[in-house]
C-alpha cells in the first residue's frame, strides 16, 4: 500500500461529502481506533443506519457489500482517501483535514 497523500478539491470532497452512504463510511473510518476496516464490518454499520434506496426497496447485505466494493469505494479511493486490499479484504482510511472539516460540517450542521 501506498503512502500517498492527495490535495482534494473543494468540489471533489463536496462530491464525496454529499452521498450520505459514503459520509457513513468516513465517519466509520474517521471514528475507527484501527488503521484497516474490514469490508464486512463497513457494511455491518452501514446496515441499520442507511435508509433503503427507494420507496419500498431493501438492500441485502450482499447487494450493500456490492455498492460499496464497485461504487462508493473506489470513488474514495481515487481521491486518496482509502485504500481497499482485496487480499484482505480490507479498508485502510488516509486522513485529509478538508474532507474531515467539510464531512463534521454537513454531518452536524446539515444532518
Amino acid at each position: 500500500m501506498s503512502q500517498t497523500t492527495y490535495n482534494i478539491s473543494t468540489e471533489t470532497a463536496l462530491h464525496l461529502v454529499a452521498n450520505q452512504r459514503r459520509r457513513s463510511v468516513l465517519t466509520q473510518l474517521i471514528e475507527s481506533e484501527r488503521n484497516d476496516v474490514a469490508l464486512d464490518e463497513l457494511a455491518e454499520h452501514l446496515s441499520p443506519e442507511n435508509p433503503p434506496p427507494g420507496p419500498g426497496e431493501t438492500m441485502s447485505s450482499e447487494r450493500l457489500l456490492l455498492d460499496l466494493y464497485h461504487n462508493h469505494l473506489p470513488k474514495l479511493e481515487e481521491a486518496g482517501l482509502v485504500e481497499y486490499d482485496d487480499r484482505t479484504e480490507t479498508v485502510r482510511y488516509h486522513p485529509n483535514d478538508h474532507v474531515e472539516k467539510l464531512h463534521q460540517f454537513v454531518t452536524t450542521e446539515l444532518e
